[in-house]
């Protein structure tokens, strides 16, 4: 094969300086058929090499079952995770493989474009599909950039989608994803489409078997739609959901939104959903064809076995949540969901607490404590489940002056922090607020307070005013001498 270089001196020579074929192929050594070839071309090209025959590979030869097992393989790994041609080479030469890099290289291109797959432009049914899939994204919760796991499921009718965001991918935030989705859909579709997620799949079989989940099942019956899952490591089966997923990212994590809470960042997908959909022709056909919801939700909860320590906690995963302190040493269930985290004692909730998404922290409640603490008021002080910053400023300086007046101060104060359990809060900081202002310092005494409140609104009589209470001497009562009565104790007549 000549260079173009080659091409334009023949040209030259025999258009411009008249030299015949023969005199060409003498100076040139090319055969004369060839320079009559490139004489005759209506327009000049660059030469191309035409392969008639595919190469072979006489030194790759015995290895090539090696390297299309490695292939196979890779089809089931994570697309991170997979065999570069320079990794694949090294396994081969390990092997005892003689040839070179290129020859490798060579042999991997033809493989792989051999594999490459051609699309189908499809068209979906109002109501009949749907795909669901996680991506991810970062936003700010409360001023610290935190990841969000995005629960996506897409409508293929339409193109419209639903998106939810979690601390983590776990089986109740899978759950919660599909029954947030249904409700907001008011329906469901006839089949979903999902990735091998393990949340859904213990096993991946032949073919298109799967060996499913038991709670996911659970959730297909409950809801009674069909299921599908991709081929491993083929996510264009589910092509549409996935570029749903980008969309979201790039429309409502740029820039990164601000919330103090996931209920916050929820509401705002929420919202910018609705936008999306507005503006989608099909949107409402699509909902109108779905399947009718059932009447009771489903029960997207995890269940555990868990024990009550003797602080009154229950651990799930690494945190843990308080419990009433009469339930030490007791065997209960924990149920948990995506946000929040119930116990049970013989089927009766006994503790609710926000779900805690951190390692390693402590979910403690005040109430739970709070007959311990009559017992061992002294420590309340000094225990970390009395946070006085969780309560109104009035509560601390109340305290503080109850143990100044008595030694049993604390008592008086954990008495009065138990009215809360059958009174509104904001009525009992307001009784404290007017026993401090009477300079009334007992639970007697602000109960009787508290009690004027409810029956007509403000306590019978006004506060007295400060420059007043100056004014009043202090009096001193001197007590009894006891003593005098030991007489009658002996008889009295001696």
């Amino acid at each position: 094969m000549i260079k173009m270089a080659q091409l334009e001196d023949i040209r030259k020579m025999y258009f411009m300086e008249d030299l015949s074929i023969r005199e060409i192929s003498r100076r040139t050594g090319m055969h004369r058929d060839t320079i009559s070839k490139y004489i005759s071309m209506d327009e000049p090209k660059p030469p191309k090499y035409k392969l008639t025959k595919e190469r072979s590979h006489p030194v790759l030869g015995p290895y090539i079952p090696m390297i299309k097992q490695i292939i196979e393989d890779d089809k089931t790994r994570h697309r991170k995770q997979r065999h570069t041609g320079t990794k694949i080479f090294e396994t081969l030469k390990k092997e005892g493989f003689l040839g070179g890099y290129n020859t490798v290289m060579d042999y991997l291109r033809k493989e792989y474009r051999k594999q490459k797959e051609a699309f189908l432009p499809l068209e979906f049914e109002l109501g009949a599909y749907a795909e669901v899939d996680w991506t991810e994204a970062y936003f700010y919760l409360k001023g610290k950039e935190t990841k969000a796991h995005l629960f996506v499921m897409k409508l293929r009718g339409s193109g419209g989608f639903y998106v939810r965001a979690y601390p983590f991918e776990k089986q109740e935030a899978f759950f919660d994803g599909h029954i947030k989705c249904f409700e907001f859909m008011n329906g469901v579709p006839y089949k979903i489409a999902y990735d091998n997620l393990k949340t859904a799949v213990k096993k991946i079989l032949e073919g298109s078997n799967r060996e499913e989940q038991e709670q996911f099942i659970a959730l297909r019956t409950h809801y009674l739609y069909e299921s599908s899952f991709c081929r491993p490591a083929k996510g264009s089966d589910k092509g549409g959901v996935e570029n749903a997923g980008k969309e979201a990212v790039r429309r409502f994590f740029v820039p990164y939104p601000e919330v103090d809470s996931f209920e916050e960042l929820n509401e705002y997908l929420h919202n910018e959903c609705i936008k999306i959909l507005e503006s989608n022709p099909k949107w409402e056909a699509e909902r109108a064809a779905l399947r009718p919801l059932p009447t009771v939700r489903f029960d997207g909860a995890r269940y555990k076995e868990a024990k009550v320590n003797r602080y009154s906690m229950v651990q799930f995963e690494t945190n843990r949540y308080s419990v009433p302190t009469i339930y030490v040493g007791e065997k209960v269930t924990v149920k948990a969901t995506a946000d929040e985290v119930k116990i049970l004692y013989k089927g009766t909730m006994i503790a609710s607490h926000p779900r805690i998404y951190g390692r390693y922290q402590e979910q403690i409640k005040l109430d739970h404590y709070l007959e311990l603490l009559l017992q061992k008021s002294r420590a309340l002080g000094n225990t970390k489940v009395y946070k006085p910053q969780m309560l109104a400023p009035v509560y601390e300086q109340y305290r503080r002056s109850l143990n100044a007046r008595s030694p049993r101060g604390n008592r008086e104060f954990v008495k009065i922090l138990m009215l809360h359990r059958d009174y509104p809060t904001a009525l009992v900081t307001e009784a404290i607020e007017i026993a401090m202002a009477y300079n009334v310092y007992s639970y007697d005494g602000l109960f009787n307070i508290l009690g004027q409140l409810l029956v007509s609104g403000n306590p019978k009589t006004a506060p007295v005013s400060k420059d007043k209470l100056q004014g009043i001497p202090e009096v001193v009562v001197i007590p009894p001498d006891l003593s005098k009565y030991s007489a009658l104790m002996s008889g009295g007549g001696q």
